[in-house]
């Protein structure tokens, strides 16, 4: 029983510590307020805005593709609005953002909800470069954090409202926008990059610093919102949220034009990736539990008993019969005989050294002291193998043998 425990404990050690360095780890949902997708029910999801949209019947589309194939998916090809949200889940690719520009070039508009001066319960703990990487990019902006002082104030100041800067048809009976409480979030400062000068449409209030843009691409444009809330479930009905995304469907989106949800990015893609396949705690469940029914079968069910062994050592006498017999088989009959006279010859010659005779067969015929008898039978067993012909080698061993012992 000692024996089982121990070694129960010890595959279970060597599976987590499998699990540990090598499997990717699901990563905790982000809060509990929901993601940014037109499925989501929760707060911070978009699902009531894709149903606001078929009350409407304004033509709705759920990306959950890359952007390199948004063109094949609609019916018009300009006058179409994507909503991108940012930080994404899934990361944005050069290719993708080439392929996007190309879109936007051709008279379609893309509104961006950037979580730069809100921290939405999902976008905790993603990275702030990749946003700053997109819009930089993308919108021709560049953000850089203001001071810490002035961060920390905006941070005890709570949500600060968004009020709109002077007359523009998208801010038409608008008087402020407010964004949902979330985590604190840093205070970014925008500064336009390359040549074109984007729009600024509105400020935060009281600081002043711009937080919606307009940027033009092409034949299209870029909505851009220092903000990720208003349009979200719960944002939709604070301030004039609503109205505001109301105008900007009616001066964007042209006759037959669809309202594009990026839910690929935002977590519920249909195309292969690892990252999430890996990340789903649905595949760590199971593996868990495919793991705890092996334990369980292996070391429950089967029993446990030492492995017999069928090794059994031969002495010398067989090891020697064995390499005998392997040789008989494989040598053929003629070339033993050769070796074996030989070897006799070569001892006969080791024998001569020392007197300076060099010719071992005259020195056996003359001065050895052998049998006659037996030197002729070696020279005719010795002619025969010349001759490649069969010998007898049990009668050449036995001659050998008779003739080392005349020689001593």
């Amino acid at each position: 029983m000692r024996e089982r425990l121990t070694t129960i404990a010890l595959a279970a050690g060597a599976l987590v510590l499998f699990y540990v360095l090598i499997l990717p780890k699901p990563q905790a949902r982000r809060g509990s307020a929901g993601l940014p997708l037109s499925t989501d029910a929760r707060p911070d999801g978009y699902l009531a805005m894709w149903r606001w949209l078929g009350q409407e019947h304004i033509p709705r589309v759920s990306l959950r593709d890359r952007y390199e194939r948004l063109p094949r998916l609609l019916q018009r090809a300009s006058g179409n609005v994507l909503l991108i949200t940012l930080p994404q889940q899934v990361p944005m690719r050069p290719a993708g953002l080439a392929a996007l520009k190309r879109w936007i070039a051709r008279g379609n508009t893309v509104l961006i909800a950037a979580a730069l001066d809100d921290t939405p319960l999902w976008a905790a703990g993603l990275s702030d470069s990749t946003v700053l990487w997109d819009i930089r990019h993308l919108a021709g902006l560049k953000f850089t954090p203001r001071s810490a002082l002035s961060a920390l104030r905006a941070l005890s100041a709570g949500p600060a409202l968004i009020k709109p800067l002077g007359r523009n048809p998208l801010l038409r009976g608008v008087a402020a926008l407010r964004p949902t409480v979330g985590l604190p979030s840093r205070r970014w400062r925008a500064r336009p990059i390359g040549t074109t000068t984007p729009l600024e449409l509105a400020a935060f209030d009281p600081r002043g610093a711009p937080a919606v843009w307009l940027v033009p691409l092409g034949a299209g444009q870029i909505i851009l919102s220092a903000v990720a809330s208003p349009f979200s479930n719960a944002g939709l009905a604070l301030g004039d949220n609503a109205r505001f995304l109301a105008n900007v469907l009616a001066w964007s989106r042209g006759p037959g034009g669809a309202v594009i949800f990026d839910d690929a990015h935002a977590g519920l893609a249909a195309f292969y990736d690892a990252a999430a396949f890996f990340g789903d705690p649905r595949l760590h469940a199971t593996l868990v539990w495919l793991l705890v029914l092996w334990l369980v079968f292996v070391f429950g069910y089967q029993p446990l008993r030492a492995a017999a062994c069928h090794w059994q050592p031969l002495d010398e006498t067989d090891y020697l019969d064995g390499s005998a017999r392997y040789l008989a088989a494989v040598v053929p009959p003629t070339e033993i005989a050769r070796r074996l006279i030989d070897q006799f010859i070569a001892e006969v010659r080791t024998r001569l050294a020392p007197t300076g005779q060099t010719d071992p067969w005259q020195w056996l015929a003359h001065d050895s002291g052998a049998a006659a008898r037996d030197r002729l039978e070696l020279v005719r067993l010795r002619a025969l193998v010349d001759a490649d012909a069969r010998v007898d080698l049990m009668q050449l061993q036995r001659l050998l043998a008779r003739l080392r012992k005349q020689l001593k």
